[in-house]
């Protein structure tokens, strides 16, 4: 596709993370998804992970860039399916884990 028809990428993103933690008052965090555009996108993988998986505890969190036009450190599936790449390069963190250019809340 090209760069110029392409949609720019959201400036709020919704991905899966799940969190786990054997000693009292420690929790790791891990993103388990895709980056997603809506927040429903996120939760049905959230459903999924869920049923798949019982080690952990799943969540939707957001992600938030503050630089315009939003650069993610990973691709980005719109609500349509679309995929907007990343200018770095780098594949879906589903598929590369590693951290992403965002700040998390639950």
């Amino acid at each position: 596709m090209n760069s110029e028809h392409q949609p720019a990428a959201p400036l709020d993103v919704f991905y899966v993370v799940e969190t786990t933690g054997q000693v009292s008052g420690e929790r790791y965090h891990r993103v388990r998804s895709l980056l997603f555009e809506t927040r429903l996108q996120a939760n049905k993988e959230r459903l999924h992970l869920q049923m798949t998986n019982a080690r952990g505890a799943f969540s939707v969190w957001k992600g938030t860039t503050y630089i315009e036009p939003a650069q993610w450190s990973y691709d980005v599936v719109m609500a349509d399916g679309t995929v907007i790449r990343s200018l770095r390069g780098n594949l879906l963190p589903g598929r590369n884990p590693g951290e992403g250019a965002m700040s998390c809340s639950p």
